[in-house]
């Protein structure tokens, strides 16, 4: 059996004969890991990457794969907590980037000269298929030099690349090992019974290649292939590992049909004890969970929406154990710490050691509740993270900052800064807990499909359920559906843009997607009555981070100028017990075109005030554009400062065209 042994200040892992048989194999092989829930599928991976490094690999010559950002940052956080006396190892460990596909992808893409702009307008699919085209073309030097340093691919969560993400890997790995005889090796980690996005892209694109990924990488890679698999359930208790190893006999046996194998999940779900005695989830029920990790996990991002919002409470504070919602598609974290190093920067250009510098000088480099509540990274973590960001080689000595601004939101800029804090309660769908571990699971009860069109749709729904039973190590209890509310559904906007809203007594509709905020609107001094608002604004987005952070904002509809034409855009206001409202900044005309699209066709106009939105992060903001005279310096020479994101939805009433 695996474990963790404490050695004074090392920490030892102690793997299985099947978990050597993949952490030790050669750096050049070629391995298929079928690996189950809880066998120890992340440290294994952790500590495949360990092996690889000592046998004389190098950071830069290890690429790491995954299907979901959720997942990358499990597993990036389990390399962070490896313990060696080795310091020169613990280093190599630190340099190590992890990517999901869509973002390595976009990368790519970037590299070999297409625009960020066509890039952002595009699907996910459309760029992966834009790799495996490039990955297809042998004589395109361009790609070539780009994977030339590579000698060894991991490959996270396998199991959910249907379609062009699958054909991705297998061509990458086919054009890695292309007329190169000592061979580039690989470690591909998947189940194929937590297969679960397979009948997703059928449904949204029927176009999708539907052939199974397991099999195109056998028949692919032929004689490179080797299999091996990981059975033994470390993480669970007892009872959850015998539940889950029941469950995955019937969904892999030959015996049962899939209706059959459906009906099976679903009377165990159903027989799950309930976490609620009665009424309906609140911020009270936060107060009797048990210590360690938790995560409620649903079928929608709707009803992961709605349920995090009603655990938020209605307190103008965030309650005191931390609520993170999880959705598909949101944006990454653009982390607080950049804009408060180089916010008062305004050269054009940094060096390593004027960096230094410049770090030695925060503010707040003595404040350790500050540095904790803006994740501030040490100087060479920091100074790596940005290199990095910029595509930049390791051994860099400057940055060239315009070039940082521009690639600050891309998809893969920051992927050591999208992590949580130790305590939370982590809302987010089945889908997006691929891949993340936690000790206590609740699933808010609900049936699966109920009329899936095919046994691929049996099947896959039976897995729905599997994975959701088995993200758990200690403890799995249901809510009933009837402890929230009617759940948001999805609107798709004129504008090409989904939000999730809900028609009850009061209307709900999301806001908070990328774009939904004016950058500017942070630094403006005509906003703010002058340089001193501005700067009393940033001051307090950097010494209140934390408690800023879940707190409740109003939306007040305000008449912007803009030239000859008056536009609508929302002020954020941050509220407190007193009933005073601070303004914080703006939302953009995004927000007011996609409420008109909700709310127009059904009669309605536009509302004021809107209630219930929280501050979801602390971040770092830019504009690449010219600023004008309102932003005053150093923020408009900088071009770096802080701002906040929004979570959650906003409450209002319907206000009839003729009264509004």
């Amino acid at each position: 059996m695996s474990a963790e042994a404490d050695l004074g200040d090392v920490c030892v892992f102690i793997a299985t004969s099947e978990q050597k048989a993949v952490i030790e194999a050669r750096a050049d092989e070629g391995l298929l890991v079928v690996s189950g829930p809880g066998s120890g599928k992340t440290q294994v991976a952790a500590m495949r990457l360990v092996h690889l490094l000592q046998s004389g690999l190098h950071p830069s010559q290890i690429l790491v794969l995954s299907f979901s950002k959720s997942a990358v940052t499990t597993l990036t956080h389990r390399i962070a907590s490896l313990r060696f006396a080795d310091e020169g190892l613990m280093e190599e460990l630190r340099y190590l980037v992890i990517r999901t596909f869509d973002s390595w992808a976009f990368r790519i893409l970037r590299q070999t000269g297409r625009p960020v702009s066509e890039l952002l307008g595009r699907s996910y699919d459309e760029n992966i298929a834009s790799v495996v085209t490039l990955l297809s073309d042998y004589s395109d030097p361009a790609i070539s030099e780009r994977l030339s340093s590579v000698r060894h691919v991991i490959v996270d969560e396998f199991q959910d690349l249907p379609g062009v993400r699958a054909g991705m890997v297998v061509e990458l790995l086919l054009r890695l090992n292309y007329d190169k005889p000592e061979g580039v090796g690989f470690t591909v980690l998947g189940d194929p019974v937590q297969a679960i996005y397979g009948f997703a892209s059928r449904v949204s694109d029927p176009a999708i290649l539907l052939s199974d990924p397991w099999q195109q990488l056998r028949e692919k890679m032929g004689d490179r292939l080797k299999e091996l698999t990981l059975t033994k359930n470390h993480r669970s208790t007892e009872k959850l590992a015998s539940m889950g190893l029941k469950m995955r006999e019937i969904l892999l046996s030959t015996k049962f049909d899939p209706e059959n194998k459906l009906e099976a999940m679903r009377r165990l779900l159903d027989g799950l004890p309930s976490s609620l005695e009665s009424g309906r989830i609140d911020s009270e029920w936060l107060s009797g969970q048990p210590e360690g990790s938790v995560a409620i996990l649903t079928r929608t991002n709707g009803e992961a929406l709605r349920v995090a919002m009603m655990l938020m409470g209605t307190a103008n504070e965030r309650p005191k154990v931390t609520v993170r919602l999880g959705l598909a598609g949101s944006s990454p974290i653009v982390p607080a710490w950049i804009a408060v190093i180089l916010s008062r920067y305004k050269p054009t250009q940094i060096s390593r050691s004027i960096f230094e510098i410049v770090y030695s000088k925060i503010e707040v480099l003595e404040n350790d509740d500050v540095c904790r509540a803006i994740h501030l990274p040490s100087c060479d973590a920091a100074w790596m993270r940005l290199i990095r960001a910029c595509a930049a080689a390791d051994n860099t000595l400057s940055i060239d900052l315009a070039d940082l601004r521009e690639r600050i939101e891309w998809p893969d800029a920051f992927p050591d800064d999208q992590g949580f804090e130790n305590s939370f309660v982590y809302v987010t769908t089945i889908h997006q807990a691929k891949g993340m571990e936690f000790d206590h699971v609740t699933l808010l009860e609900g049936r699966l499909h109920n009329d899936p069109d095919s046994n691929e749709a049996l099947i896959e729904e039976a897995n729905v359920g599997y994975v959701a039973l088995t993200r758990a190590g200690k403890e799995l209890k249901r809510i009933p559906l009837m402890g929230i509310y009617s759940p948001h559904q999805e609107f798709k906007c004129s504008s090409g843009r989904s939000r999730l809203f809900c028609y009850n007594v009061m209307t709900s509709v999301q806001i908070g997607l990328s774009g939904d905020i004016d950058p500017v609107s942070f630094v403006d001094s005509d906003l703010h009555g002058g340089e001193d608002g501005v700067k009393a604004l940033q001051q307090d987005l950097m010494l209140k981070a934390d408690e800023l952070r879940g707190h409740k904002v109003m939306l007040r509809k305000l008449n912007i100028s803009d030239g000859p034409k008056p536009i609508f855009k929302y002020g954020i206001y941050l509220q407190d017990n007193e009933k005073s409202e601070r303004l914080l900044g703006l939302t953009t005309t995004q927000v007011t075109l996609d409420l008109l699209n909700i709310l127009w066709s059904a009669g309605y106009g536009l509302p004021s005030p809107i209630f219930n939105l929280r501050i979801g992060n602390i971040v770092t903001l830019t504009d690449c554009a010219d600023l004008g005279s309102n932003v005053p310096e150093p923020w408009h020479s900088s071009r770096f400062w802080l701002g906040i994101t929004l979570v959650g939805t906003g409450d209002f009433k319907k206000t009839r065209k003729n009264k509004g």
